[in-house]
């Protein structure tokens, strides 16, 4: 109740704050050197203020009372002066703030103008805040040149993939081009265990020179991300924020019209055998008389609302033992809801005296899902506590508690993981019966999730950091820390027995469907700790011109998992899924036990670094770690890997003055550095033996059986990663605008690849080897802009731009589809689309008729390429189907050996690399209003999609979907798709060989963020006691522009690797985001 009296009377101060009496505050803000006016700085007491005009005078009412004014201007520094009578003259000097601007890098800070590595930060306020983020990656994208974040799948609490400066990385990581993800220095295993609000900084280390100081884990880069901690001497201070979301689908699959569907469908069955008259699924029948009565249906019922209730002779009937259905059902309106909330809510306590500071984070997540009938969720609370203190004038000792624990539910699938309720859902005809029929339900997934249990997962996440800096002489101080993680994750899987008509039977019998195995309840458990000891000296010095500072210190991981699983079948009660309350045989691991000497691994490492400046202009770095790792073997086990870099401030000499109008900073800079690379497996090197059960009895024993094991190579060394980056930063327009640029090439070489092929009879697969090379090239430029006007209106922006290829520059191979020199990783092979067939382009007689060969197959006319090669003996091209083009002129369409030296007509068509990322941020603020707009988006990138949902007739039994119904037909000549055919589940046959006609176009430009916020003037809320109150509105991925042929969401990728061919295009729904939030100071 008190905090609802407060928020009454801030909207109530608010509302008159117009009748306010103040004092009037008047004077002029000149340059200090020049003693030219300043126009357009900024005066403020409180949150009452204005602006400067042309001539750089200023005059404002300010609260009664006001003893000081803060001044502030692009350019200068900020500065606060008292009150007196009379007008205030005030010079400001100028400062390159954003030069001064200390950036967290690997064991320490330095000044962005010092750098001489490829270093991006992230401005966390404008980037995250007032965002309904539930984790920092999906933040991040687009944030920062070079670095890829993509989600395939909007699945609660699914975790982004990360990738920095290319994807692959190399062809043996298990992870590719993934980061090392640091929090307060110390790795974390999911980035959705972090509450956006606890971060105070991000740096993104790109190079060598940067990332080498943290060893073989950061081949390919790292992401920092440093916590919020308390600052000394502060006041002790309360925050509060939230923020109330609400999300609808982005765009889902519509399914193809009751009638038109099973049309098509007909179509290709009878062009499969002219003979059929029908084609039935899953219980279902059409013909074209039933295909009619559908039409007649939707015609006299259709807009009514019959109720659940089917009756039968309306709605189906049961003709001579086939079922005929003829009322439509709209799936996803019933599975899905149309809007979905999202809350979260912050807490923070943080303050200081001269010894002691401290920060309490508290954060909790609650987010709702899409499905209607058992709602799905996902929740995170978070807890955070730091504190500082300097128990004597040498030693400050530091203490860090990070704990976060999710909890996750979803309906238990009684379809698998491969293919889970969303592909049933867009898998059957518009007709599917998703009613009831004698107030029973029918066999479906809205069914099947109105019987599930709820399948429970829930992670706890712990680390503690205990630590301490001895100042051990002037200059010269030794940092030390522990830091113990324990995550372990727990997993209820109940599941049971799904009731309904089984109209998949020939005679439906109302009862148990769902196989056997699915009644049981399970339980799988992994617990994961990693022990983290780092220990650096650092020593700085400053002779005259000459500045040193040197580092060296060693850091040691030590990872240990382990993993259980309990399953029990046949449970006595479906309510009460427990494994004492079911009857069957308990089975243990259930395959997710593995063996602790294969999993666990060590790192250790001892690292230098070395800072040289030279009359501030001259810059060097110098890198070296040694580096041990348990991945190897104990004779290959350690490796040196060094870098080096350098920067020349060339604004600062002499000869640069010319410049000094426009140009307010320029360095150069340039960096090269080796590392090596552990994402290779921890039992590539291991010889281990596999076992199973033979299917020889003995009695009642079915015997074991051990299969040979594995070759391991006698000597193997690590992947080696080189990095060269040239780059320049630069200020413009008296530090308004800035601009950095990083060319870069990274090679892997010494990949562990397959080695040499061995003759079936020697038992065993070839060992690895150290062989193959490839090179990732690319660019980034990101550009900054902050002004201010007289009016007081203040605008800021960044443009980040990107783009990288990956080459493979050594391998043995010859195959397009697989591996050699010279590919580009991500390229697409196949055919050039040239049309449709059309009459013209076969031999007909006298009357016009087309003329078959033997086989029943037409005859191409002279001059046409023959495409028989890939026609089969019900499938042969005619009117209406694809002609290829063919570029050998060899007369035949064909793929040839698929090899470099031989492959047909077929060409690089397109690459499913993103490229030409970028992310546009433009912001605003004037009088306590703020404006931001975030756009991202992805320049160029194929695509050649699969399943269903992309290739019309993938399945013909199974579903259309409305936006294939646009095929060709006598009448409808210029169609976007070919002639109705059944490509037997393949994504590269028929009229749907790979070919650039049916290419997916997955860039797209997505209006990432925008919203508006208003701070309420501080003399309003110090009367409520609140320091400082903001309210805001914001919308998420509201828009997006993209030249998709099929309704998927341009950033949609596959989310089970083992289904790829059905479920590609059908996942969980991304979402548009409306929400609101409060941020409050006391």
């Amino acid at each position: 109740m008190g905090n609802l009296k407060s928020l009454l009377v801030v909207l109530l101060l608010t509302c008159i704050s117009g009748l306010a009496v103040g004092q009037t505050i008047s004077g002029e803000v000149v340059d200090k050197a020049s003693q030219q006016p300043i126009s357009g700085a900024t005066v403020r007491a409180g949150d009452a203020g204005t602006s400067t005009d042309d001539s750089g005078k200023f005059s404002f009412t300010a609260p009664d009372g006001t003893k000081s004014i803060t001044i502030s201007s692009v350019g200068y520094g900020t500065i606060t002066v008292k009150v007196g009578s009379g007008n205030i003259r005030i010079q400001l000097e100028h400062d390159d703030k954003s030069l001064e601007q200390v950036v967290v890098v690997g064991y320490g800070t330095q000044k962005k103008a010092n750098l001489t590595g490829a270093v991006s930060t992230v401005n966390v306020t404008k980037q995250m805040q007032s965002r309904p983020m539930t984790d920092p990656a999906r933040a991040l994208q687009g944030a920062v040149p070079g670095l890829t974040i993509s989600t395939t799948t909007g699945d609660l609490g699914s975790n982004p993939q990360i990738r920095l400066r290319g994807v692959t990385g190399s062809l043996n990581a298990a992870n590719g081009a993934q980061p090392l993800i640091l929090v307060d220095n110390v790795e974390i295993p999911s980035l959705m265990l972090v509450n956006p609000e606890d971060i105070e900084a991000i740096s993104v280390l790109k190079d060598a020179a940067s990332t080498s100081i943290y060893g073989s884990r950061a081949a390919f880069g790292v992401v920092l991300i440093t916590t919020k901690t308390g600052k000394k001497n502060s006041k002790s201070r309360i925050t509060y924020s939230n923020n109330f979301s609400w999300s609808t689908p982005t765009t889902t699959p519509k399914i193809a019209d009751a009638a038109d569907g099973p049309e098509y469908a007909l179509a290709a069955a009878i062009r499969t055998n002219p003979n059929n008259t029908f084609f039935g699924t899953v219980g279902m029948t059409f013909d074209e008389a039933s295909i009619q009565k559908i039409r007649d249906w939707q015609k006299t019922y259709g807009g009514q609302d019959l109720g659940p209730e089917m009756v039968e002779g309306r709605d189906f009937e049961d003709i001579g033992g086939k079922k005929y259905f003829y009322r439509p059902w709209d799936a996803v309106d019933l599975y899905m809801k149309k809007w979905t909330p999202q809350q979260n809510h912050n807490l923070n306590f943080t303050g200081g005296n001269d010894k002691t500071s401290y920060n309490v984070n508290l954060g909790y997540l609650d987010q709702k899902g899409v499905l209607t009938e058992k709602t799905d969720l996902f929740k995170r609370y978070n807890a955070s506590f730091s504190i500082n203190s300097a128990v004597t004038p040498w030693l400050d000792l530091t203490g860090k508690v990070m704990m976060s624990k999710t909890e996750q539910e979803t309906p238990f699938s009684y379809n698998g993981t491969a293919f889970d309720p969303l592909y049933y859902l867009y898998r059957w005809h518009g007709v599917y019966p998703y009613g009831t029929f004698q107030g029973k339900p029918f066999r479906n997934v809205i069914t099947e999730m109105q019987q599930a249990n709820m399948v429970e997962e829930a992670r706890n996440f712990l680390r503690t950091t205990v630590g301490g800096t001895f100042k051990i002489t002037k200059g010269l101080t030794l940092n030390t820390n522990y830091t113990y993680t324990n995550n372990n994750n727990h997993i209820k899987d109940p599941g049971g027995v799904a009731t309904a008509w089984n109209q998949w039977n020939a005679v439906w019998v109302y009862g148990p469907y769902s196989s056997a195995t699915y009644n049981r309840i399970a339980y799988y458990s992994e617990w994961n700790e990693l022990h983290t000891v780092k220990a650096f000296a650092t020593y700085q010095k400053d002779i005259k011109d000459h500045d040193f500072k040197v580092i060296a210190g060693m850091d040691v991981d030590l990872y240990k998992p382990f993993s259980q699983g309990s399953e029990k079948q046949n449970l006595i009660d479906q309510t009460q899924p427990e494994l004492p309350l079911a009857t069957g045989n308990m089975i243990t691991s259930g395959g997710r036990v593995d063996w602790k000497g294969i999993r666990e691994w060590t790192t250790q490492g001892f690292f230098g670094r070395i800072n040289y400046t030279f009359r501030n202009k001259f810059l060097l770095e110098v890198n070296g770690r040694f580096d041990g790792s348990s991945y190897f073997p104990s004779n290959d086990r350690w490796a040196f890997f060094p870098s080096v870099s350098a920067g020349y401030i060339i604004s600062d000499e002499k000869f640069m003055d010319f410049a000094a109008p426009v140009l307010s900073h320029l360095k150069l800079r340039a960096s090269y550095g080796s590392l090596g690379n552990t994402d290779v497996g921890s039992a590539t090197f291991r010889p281990s033996m596999s076992s199973s059960t033979s299917g020889w009895w003995i009695g009642s024993t079915n015997m074991l059986t051990v299969n040979t094991p594995a070759l391991v190579p006698p000597v193997l060394k690590w992947e080696t990663i080189k990095s060269l980056d040239f780059g320049f930063d630069a200020r413009l327009l008296n530090n308004k605008v800035g601009v950095s640029f990083d060319w870069y090439r990274r090679t892997t070489s010494d990949m562990i690849t397959s080695g040499e092929v061995l003759p079936a009879t020697f038992g065993a697969t070839p060992p690895k080897r150290n062989y193959g090379e490839m090179q990732t090239t690319g660019w980034e430029i990101a550009i900054d802009l902050n002004h201010g006007f007289s009016n007081g209106l203040n605008i800021n922006g960044t443009l980040s731009f990107s783009d990288f290829k990956e080459e493979i520059t050594k391998y043995d191979g010859n195959n397009i589809n697989g591996y050699y020199k010279g590919k580009q990783l991500g390229e697409i092979w196949g055919y050039r689309t040239d049309r449709f067939f059309t009459k013209d382009d076969f031999e007909q007689d006298a009357s016009g008729n087309l003329i078959t060969d033997a086989s029943g197959h037409y005859i191409p006319a002279k001059g046409v390429p023959t495409q028989s090669k890939h026609e089969a003996s019900w499938f042969f091209y005619g009117p209406g189907d694809i002609k290829y083009k063919d570029l050998n002129g060899d007369g035949t369409i064909f793929t040839g050996a698929k090899t470099l030296d031989d492959h047909g007509d077929m060409v690089v068509i397109g690459n499913s690399t993103p490229r030409y990322q970028y992310g546009i941020r433009l912001g605003a603020d004037w009088k306590g209003i703020d404006f931001n707009l975030f756009i991202q988006g992805v320049g160029k990138r194929d695509y050649w999609g699969t399943g269903m949902i992309v290739i019309p007739g993938f399945n013909p039994s199974d579903n259309m979907y409305a936006h294939q119904m646009d095929y060709w037909t006598p009448e409808n000549p210029d169609a976007f798709y070919p002639r109705p055919s059944n490509t037997g589940q393949s994504n590269d046959a028929q009229n749907f060989l790979v070919q650039d006609k049916y290419m997916l176009n997955m860039a797209y430009m997505r209006l990432k963020s925008v919203g508006i916020g208003y701070t309420i003037p501080a003399h309003l809320t110090q009367k409520a006691k609140l320091q400082r109150m903001r309210i805001y509105v914001n919308g998420e991925n509201l828009f997006e522009k993209e030249n998709l042929s099929v309704p998927i969401d341009p950033e949609v990728g596959f989310k089970n690797a083992s289904s790829q061919a059905a479920t590609f295009g059908r996942v969980y729904p991304y979402r548009r985001t409306v929400s609101f939030g409060i941020q409050a100071t006391l």
